[in-house]
């Protein structure tokens, strides 16, 4: 008799065809204690299915998805990939899902996110910001995402004039001069 291992749910709710997959890939990977290795490789890999030669491979009808799938273990191996991974990107390809592998990916990151109690933060700004505003940012921020770590993305943007936009998790908060400029402008049509 074999033991069949507990499946172990992502700590976020993920629906669809790529949410199965992602689920399974995250509960062996988390068994198998390679979480990080399969996110850098995956996230790795994201950047090489953009290319034209690996979108007509992906797109092709011409190969069976069974080479698809011998094809992508091969892939795996070759790169280093953890078991996890390989046997991911192999299930994937001879189900014939691998058109929908780009997706699975980015849903993959956005679980690992989660799973590291992490909220993710960008913002803008039309120059650089300074040790005491980054810092005066960040206490304020965390009182949006409540006990979870901020991961800051900062881009300077200088069309925004002053101010600056932020987005955190599903939230976007636009205080920029330029919207407050566009914003007056529109009034100011309204009103003519």
């Amino acid at each position: 008799m074999c033991k069949v291992a507990k499946s172990t749910p992502p700590p976020i709710a993920i629906f669809g065809i790529e949410g199965r997959y992602v689920s399974a890939l995250y509960s062996a990977a988390l068994q198998m204690k390679q979480m990080e290795q399969v996110e850098k490789h995956l996230q790795a890999l994201q950047k090489e299915l953009v290319k034209p030669t690996i979108i007509d491979f992906i797109e092709s009808s011409m190969i069976s998805a069974g080479d698809k799938a011998k094809l992508m273990k091969d892939v795996g191996e070759k790169a280093g990939m953890p078991p996890a991974a390989i046997n991911f990107l192999f299930v994937v390809a001879e189900n014939g899902r691998l058109k929908l592998l780009r997706r699975m990916i980015t849903l993959f990151s956005t679980v690992m996110v989660a799973h590291r109690n992490e909220a993710l933060c960008e913002v803008i700004t039309a120059k650089p910001l300074d040790d005491s505003t980054r810092k005066t940012l960040m206490e304020a921020l965390k009182k949006f995402v409540k006990g979870k770590n901020i991961t800051l993305t900062e881009k300077v943007d200088s069309s925004i004039i002053g101010g600056l936009i932020v987005g955190i998790e599903d939230k976007h908060i636009d205080m920029s001069i330029s919207r407050k400029v566009q914003m007056y402008t529109d009034l100011i049509k309204q009103a003519v």
